[in-house]
């Protein structure tokens, strides 16, 4: 995968409008996502805000339009939103480039030496849009502990690409290999959600059922789709079952399953399961 450096929200924003001009916050500061500031950054404009990302790289500060981010003023930085899921080709190549901090900014030299998928907290003010895209100045910073790395990257994205595939023992096989201590909370969760899929498409309900329940532990009450997928998959394991599987695939004590729900109906595709 390589790295290509291109360049329903509804609030009520009146009360966190703050003065254009000051280092620090003047007035409410909104707590939200990269992503929803991205979506209408029009309704963000001039509006206090923090948010979480995860760490790129540093760029090169380009002006198509009159704004104060002049290069011998600012420099930028890249960053994912902490919510995208970037072992996904779309997600990883979706960067945001239009964060501005200033040179003499006691924090700006931290950049410059950040670990890619290092996670911050971000607070700062959007300052104008163009084309669609909030211009962000970046006032402070607060390193996050746990992040992303390129091992477990990869074994996500080779495991959902078996996925893909209907490879389900060789997804499970890459999606083994991928949690670690270092993680963040919703990746483990993904990572176990994703495993329970495979197990459920292959009928092997009690190791997809843990998963399932590791899941819901880690994200709580955040993640209402994969509680939903915990309860379905008790009562209903069978509406999960991949029936277009070969034997050699389907374990021996899982047999009974497979042939109460009629192994002939081999044109029978899986549930979709909404990532």
């Amino acid at each position: 995968m390589k790295i290509a450096f291109t360049l329903g929200l509804s609030l009520v924003l009146a009360p966190a409008l703050a003065a254009v001009g000051g280092d620090r916050p003047t007035g409410k500061v909104v707590r939200t996502t990269l992503s929803h500031v991205r979506q209408t950054p029009d309704a963000f404009k001039n509006v206090w805000v923090r948010f979480d990302v995860q760490f790129a790289s540093m760029g090169k500060v380009q002006n198509p339009f009159f704004t104060q981010f002049v290069p011998s003023r600012f420099a930028n930085f890249y960053t994912w939103a902490d919510e995208q899921e970037i072992w996904r080709q779309g997600q990883y190549e979706d960067l945001f480039g239009l964060l501005f901090i200033a040179k003499d900014n006691d924090q700006a030299s931290e950049l410059y030496t950040a670990d890619v998928y290092q996670r911050m907290e971000i607070t700062g003010i959007v300052r104008n849009t163009f084309q669609g895209e909030p211009w962000i100045e970046v006032t402070s910073f607060e390193l996050m502990d746990k992040k992303l790395n390129t091992s477990s990257l990869s074994h996500l994205y080779r495991g959902e690409s078996y996925m893909g595939k209907r490879q389900w023992k060789q997804a499970i096989a890459e999606l083994s290999l991928a949690p670690g201590d270092e993680l963040p909370h919703h990746v483990l969760s993904a990572i176990h959600k994703n495993l329970a899929l495979c197990y459920l498409r292959m009928g092997e309900v009690p190791a997809a059922v843990s998963h399932l329940e590791t899941a819901v532990d880690l994200v709580q009450n955040v993640d209402h789709e994969v509680r939903k997928m915990a309860e379905l998959a008790k009562v209903s394991p069978e509406s999960f079952l991949d029936r277009n599987l070969g034997d050699a695939q389907i374990e021996d004590h899982n047999r009974p399953m497979w042939e109460a729900f009629g192994r002939s109906d081999t044109a029978t595709k899986p549930a979709p399961i909404k990532k």
